[in-house]
Formats: C-alpha cells, structure tokens, sequence
C-alpha cells in the first residue's frame, strides 16, 4: 500500500514540475496535473493541501542542495589555505556548476516561474539564511586564525550572496557549452579568491 502511495505521489510530483515549467506557477491548472498524472484532483488534495504546498515540495530537491553546498562547504572544519588555494576552490566551484546543471529547469522555475507562490521570496530567504552563515562562518575563521581580517560589511556579503543567486541564474537563461561554462568558472574562480584574499589580508597559496 505505500508503494502505491508512493508511486501515485510520484507520477502527481512528475505532472505539477511539468505543468509548473509550461505555464508558471500563477497559471498551472490543477486539473491539468490531475489529468496527467492518471488521479482525479481530489487526490492531490490528499497529499497536499493546496498549489502553493505543491509547488514547494516540487522546487525542494534543489533548494535543499543549495542549503547543504553552503554549510558544507564554509564549516568550523574549513582551512584557510583550501579557501585562498585555487584549484580547491576551482573543484568546489565545479561541484556547484554540476548541482546548477542537475536542477536547471527546477532553478529556472524558482527564479522566473514562482511568482504567486511561496518559492518567489527564494531569492530573499535565501541570501538572509546564507548572509547569516556566512557571519557565523567568519567568527569561526577568526577564532582559527586571529592574524586574518574578518571585518568585512554584512552588506557586502549580502550582496555577495545575492550576486551568486544572479550568476546561476544567469548560466540556466543561456544555452551555454561546456566550454564556455568552464571558462567562466576558471576566471571566476581566479577573480573570487583573488578578492577573498585581499579581504583577509593574506596570500592565496596557488597562482
């Protein structure tokens, strides 16, 4: 019985992302998920209470990767020589470029399909939540490493965050190769540890 439940789960989640990427949240039919996941629309409304709680667990596998690559990646284990060494940080970048490339259309949808939804405030929940990391982030980094400059604007790593969400949402709007994707994230990789760098007031290990 919960397989069946599972599958029928399945197939509405299948039928709400394509509907959701076809017309926008604001105009996706429930009975159109309904009619093409093979349910009537009664039992959508078993599982979820409405479009809106719908739409968010549609759009959760992404926004649940995009939190994890945050906090994995800037934790109270993090060395300073792995932040300011280019070719780690050139593997962390790909390891987001792959993540950008898995949940292009889902990213695409939360960006520019969400309007009307409670995925829409994404872009301000998120640059708050990481914003916040990042501040924690930072006190971490100064205790492990008192000669390091941490005083750095909360408006400027706002703005940071903020310019992230627009870069990915810059790399799913165009039909880039892999080349050029490669090519963006070296040079991204050399300018952002360059800066990082600067504001530490050390010296990247690689150049």
């Amino acid at each position: 019985m919960q397989i069946l439940k599972d599958n029928i789960k399945k197939k509405i989640l299948e039928a709400a992302k394509k509907e959701f990427l076809a017309k926008g949240f604001s105009d996706a039919s429930m009975r159109t998920i309904a009619a093409n996941a093979g349910v009537g629309v009664s039992t959508i409304y078993t599982y979820y209470q409405n479009k809106d709680e719908l739409m968010t667990e549609v759009c959760m596998p992404f926004v649940n990767a995009a939190n994890t690559i945050t906090v994995e990646h800037h934790n109270a284990d993090t060395n300073i020589d792995d932040m300011l060494d280019i070719n780690k940080q050139s593997e962390t970048a790909h390891m987001l470029i792959s993540l950008v490339k898995k949940y292009k259309d889902l990213i695409r949808l939360i960006l520019f399909r969400s309007e009307g939804s409670s995925m829409n405030n994404f872009r301000d929940e998120y640059n708050d939540r990481t914003t916040a990391h990042m501040l924690w982030f930072f006190g971490k980094m100064k205790m492990k490493y008192p000669y390091i400059n941490t005083e750095i604007s909360t408006f400027f790593l706002h703005a940071n965050c903020a310019w992230m969400l627009s870069i990915i949402g810059e790399i799913v709007s165009h039909d880039l190769s892999d080349e050029e994707i490669n090519k963006f994230t070296k040079d991204y990789v050399r300018y952002s540890t360059a800066g990082w760098a600067t504001l530490f007031g050390v010296e990247m290990k690689s150049r």
